[in-house]
């Protein structure tokens, strides 16, 4: 009798070191919070699609062939200049649209109706 009183107590001493050693092993450092600016809103991604509108860089998406529709209304685009739009616009990446649409803007040009609707 006195052996099994022995054993449990013996297990339950190895279960206490084990849990006590796999706890102090899994405790890590909290990183320590760092304050955002005085200035800053919070609305990072709206802020900073304010800043490349007002940057005056242009940034190409490999689409300076688009340069020569330059002042062309919106509505008189052909077939063909058209699909010069399209297959640029298909191929940029989703998180890049809104950056492209900021370029054609700062470069004067319209995207053309048909692809505005297609947007939409």
């Amino acid at each position: 009798m006195i052996y099994i009183v022995i054993s449990i107590i013996g297990l339950l001493v190895i279960v206490a070191l084990f849990t006590y050693s796999s706890k102090s092993k899994t405790k890590t450092e909290e990183p320590p919070v760092v304050a955002p600016p005085a200035d800053c809103c919070g609305a990072h991604a709206i802020c900073e699609k304010g800043l490349k509108k007002i940057d005056e860089k242009i940034e190409y998406f490999d689409d300076e062939e688009l340069d020569q529709y330059r002042g062309i209304p919106s509505d008189s685009f052909d077939d063909q200049q058209i699909d010069q739009f399209r297959e640029i616009l298909y191929t940029i990446r989703p998180e890049e649209l809104s950056d492209w649409f900021i370029s054609l803007e700062k470069r004067g040009i319209e995207l053309p109706d048909v692809l505005k609707q297609e947007l939409n």
